[in-house]
């Protein structure tokens, strides 16, 4: 707990990166770019009838409930296997409240987590990764019919294979493996947590399944489209 404290808020080590991997900031500015060109052009399908003020608490909650998963992310092994439920507020974010704000839950959420309880230097690939944990879910709920079960599995199989397989494994083995200069290549490392970190997304997606099932139950009905 003392070295956790010691090292919150320390920007040295947490952007110290800034300057050497320049170009990891500028595909996050590029994608943030890109995505609020997309919510903007793209007419958004209302998931709720909120007020501003009621969708502000409802953000508010779920990113704290965001970065809360990320500082109590338990690593069994650093950068490799990681037992984490960031997926469940980010996902109910896009399930309740649509894209852009499960992006902004997840997203904020890492961030803020990673100025907390800083796990060495902040990585933006995995800034994004957690922002589409809420954006795909919004996506897939907002603009395709079907049954909220069905809904929620695909969601995680999309979110496991370009969130967790492919931008958390890459940005790790950039972290990890590139600027180690390991000669470990992106498929071996791949094969090395894909499996455990496969296990950890069954795990969220049977918890999110439930709450898919009882959130219409206890949220007014006349406030979200479920």
């Amino acid at each position: 707990m003392e070295n956790l404290l010691t090292s919150a808020f320390d920007f040295r080590i947490i952007f110290g990166n800034i300057s050497t991997r320049w170009y990891y900031y500028l595909v996050l500015g590029l994608f943030i770019a890109a995505l609020f060109c997309f919510l903007f052009i793209k007419k958004q399908p209302e998931r709720n009838s909120l007020t501003e003020t009621q969708r502000l608490t409802y953000i508010s909650v779920l990113t704290t409930l965001s970065v809360l998963a990320n500082i109590l992310t338990f690593y069994i092994v650093p950068n490799r296997y990681a037992v984490s439920f960031i997926a469940i507020p980010c996902f109910v974010a896009g399930y309740l409240l649509g894209a852009g704000a499960g992006f902004a839950v997840g997203f904020i959420g890492d961030l803020v987590g990673a100025m907390i309880a800083p796990a060495g230097a902040y990585l933006p690939l995995i800034g994004i990764a957690s922002g589409l944990w809420g954006f795909i879910p919004g996506v897939i709920f907002s603009y395709f019919k079907g049954k909220p079960v069905v809904k929620t599995v695909v969601s995680f199989l999309i979110c496991f294979v370009i969130c967790s397989a492919f931008l958390n494994t890459l940005a790790n083995w950039l972290y990890v493996v590139i600027d180690r200069n390991s000669a470990t290549t992106f498929w071996v490392y791949l094969g090395i947590r894909v499996w455990f970190q496969a296990i950890v997304c069954v795990v969220n997606c049977v918890i999110c399944i439930g709450l898919v099932a009882v959130l219409p139950r206890i949220l007014p009905k006349d406030k979200f489209n479920f």
